[in-house]
């Protein structure tokens, strides 16, 4: 729960000015708006309602978060063709976006998989997400195996939350570890 209480603390410091520097706001735009910022909140959203909500959106953050990602989704530019093969760039991908999805599959757990949202985040997730990631996580994963085998950090998330799983095996590994 307290982590949950950080996560809204600082989305609301983003809003205020002396939290966010008019300089830096004006250069790299509103954090609030960057795809993300908004998934890493969603994330949490998901994970906060899968643990402590029974699987159940009951303060309609997770909805709120969801319907922001995807208005935001659409500013996001495609990745240029050159980088895909490039391995600190689809390591970063992997930092990046791994939570995002994993926040977006859980949220469409949580809002219902044949509601409106909950189809359109799979559609965002499938078109946009597990093409990104199947391709970051190949590329990364090839770099470290003719180097040693050392595990970029990516890869090392991706595959723990892929080990979390789905927010129902989020809510049951609670529930069985009380």
């Amino acid at each position: 729960m307290e982590a949950g209480r950080w996560v809204e603390s600082v989305w609301e410091m983003l809003s205020e000015e002396r939290h966010v520097d008019p300089e830096t706001r004006k250069v790299h735009g509103d954090p609030k708006t960057k795809p993300d910022i908004v998934g890493m909140v969603l994330w949490a959203r998901a994970l906060q309602s899968t643990r402590f909500g029974e699987m159940k959106d009951q303060d309609g953050k997770v909805k709120r978060g969801a319907e922001m990602l995807l208005a935001v989704w659409q500013r996001l530019e495609p990745e240029n063709e050159h980088v895909k093969s490039d391995w600190r760039r689809q390591n970063a991908n992997l930092l990046m976006w791994t939570p995002v999805w994993h926040g977006m599959k859980m949220a469409r757990q949580i809002v219902g998989e044949t509601t409106p949202l909950g189809r359109d985040l799979g559609l965002v997730v499938t078109r946009d997400l597990d093409p990104l990631l199947e391709n970051a996580k190949q590329v990364v994963a090839d770099h470290s195996s003719g180097n040693g085998n050392v595990k970029r950090r990516g890869l090392t998330m991706y595959e723990e939350l892929e080990k979390i799983g789905t927010a129902e095996s989020v809510a049951s590994s609670e529930t069985s570890s009380e």
